[in-house]
């Protein structure tokens, strides 16, 4: 007998959710890395939460405040939802089943690989502003990455981390 399939490599495995609008990119990932493939399984294993994000259940982003962004997050924050009355059912656990919990936790796959490029772009700007000397731009990058990039990208991971939690006790 071969060893028991775990949640993390039924999670990459899929299968992706179609109708959620990503469809295109699910297909794209699966063709660029396809099943049981080496670079499937390092972006696999970058999504997975990693042993400080676990670290007393989740402690580093309470400390960090991640939590609290989260609220405010222009995109599915709780405070924003309840201000503006909408449901932001894109960037919302859809449902209480497994298959629904799957299905958002490749949606914040998606959400956080949308930062990624941004996020490099800051870093690199802000290395190149620092070594010229204009360490006042350098400063207002990273104030800019924090906010419109490393924040969210936390964020993405935090809600990866419960949504694990979540199936593991489910499924």
């Amino acid at each position: 007998m071969g060893r028991p399939i775990t949640l993390r490599h039924r999670l990459a495995l899929g299968p992706f959710p179609e109708s959620d609008g990503w469809a295109w990119l699910y297909r794209s990932f699966s063709r660029l890395a396809p099943a049981g493939g080496r670079l499937r399984r390092a972006a696999c294993g970058y999504f997975w939460p990693h042993a400080l994000e676990r670290w007393h259940g989740g402690r580093l982003y309470r400390l960090l405040g991640v939590g609290l962004f989260g609220s405010v997050i222009p995109t599915g924050g709780i405070r924003i939802r309840r201000l503006t009355k909408s449901r932001m059912a894109p960037y919302t656990l859809s449902g209480t089943s497994v298959g629904a919990a799957r299905a958002f936790y490749y949606k914040t796959c998606v959400f956080e690989s949308l930062h990624l490029p941004f996020f490099l772009v800051l870093v690199g700007l802000t290395i190149h502003r620092a070594s010229i000397g204009r360490v006042d731009l350098a400063l207002e990058n990273t104030a800019v990455n924090l906010l419109l990039n490393i924040y969210p990208i936390l964020h993405h991971r935090r809600t990866r981390m419960r949504i694990v939690r979540l199936l593991r006790c489910r499924g």
